[in-house]
């Protein structure tokens, strides 16, 4: 098991005015939450963020080998940090929602592993897959073109099925948040579907701008 580093905290973390410049869709009547901080591109190497991150977005394929055990571990270490910012008092009036991935159901690469993540956190726990995805699309980290929020809630779709009893607290859980398209475009479907519920984001991660990188090039010498 590797050591963790300062990349990863099982504390929680609020997405204030410093991170959000980070994550473009988000405003301040946005409640999102994360507990590691993760470099694109940086690697599976770069940090122990970056590595829980790989683990748990192993493909299906994998399962049976033994890169699946890292998964599986990874998976473990999320839904203890989730557990541990939720008050055990409110797991009877706080849904758990998985954000759905790219693939339908029906594909062999559909990963479930937010939503096992979510049945992780504890069996008292209503988790329930809210939103599903009915239109296939490329997952947004492998996209040339990024989708808008309202691109991707056409995408989307609401499972009547496990609607009721209407949920009195939502919160949308995924691995990694980035622009914050896939959290706003799940947000407003179930707001529309959830008149007046508060809704609220926790990520296993947020993506982490280096803003030091944009002054690279400057040269004291120019002054």
């Amino acid at each position: 098991m590797p050591t963790l580093d300062a990349s990863w905290s099982p504390q929680i973390r609020k997405i204030g005015d410093l991170e959000r410049q980070d994550h473009w869709y988000l405003t301040e009547e946005h409640d999102c939450h994360f507990f590691g901080e993760y470099t694109a591109r940086g690697g599976y190497s770069h940090s122990s963020t970056n590595q829980i991150i790989a683990n748990i977005k192993k493909k299906p394929s994998l399962r049976g080998t033994a890169q699946w055990n890292y998964k599986v571990r990874d998976m473990q270490r999320v839904a203890a940090a989730v557990r541990g910012a939720i008050n055990p008092q409110s797991f009877g009036i706080v849904t758990l929602v998985p954000i759905p991935p790219s693939k339908l159901r029906t594909d062999t690469d559909y990963d479930t592993r937010m939503a096992v993540i979510a049945r992780l956190v504890s069996p008292e726990a209503d988790v329930r897959e809210l939103i599903d995805t009915i239109t296939q699309r490329n997952s947004l980290h492998e996209s040339e073109r990024r989708l808008t929020p309202p691109e991707l809630m056409a995408t989307l779709g609401i499972n009547e099925a496990l609607c009721a009893p209407a949920p009195q607290n939502i919160l949308l859980i995924d691995d990694v948040i980035t622009t914050g398209c896939s959290f706003v475009a799940c947000r407003t479907l179930l707001s529309v579907r959830f008149p007046g519920v508060p809704i609220s984001g926790i990520f296993a991660a947020r993506r982490a701008v280096d803003h030091a990188a944009a002054f690279g090039a400057f040269d004291i010498g120019d002054l």
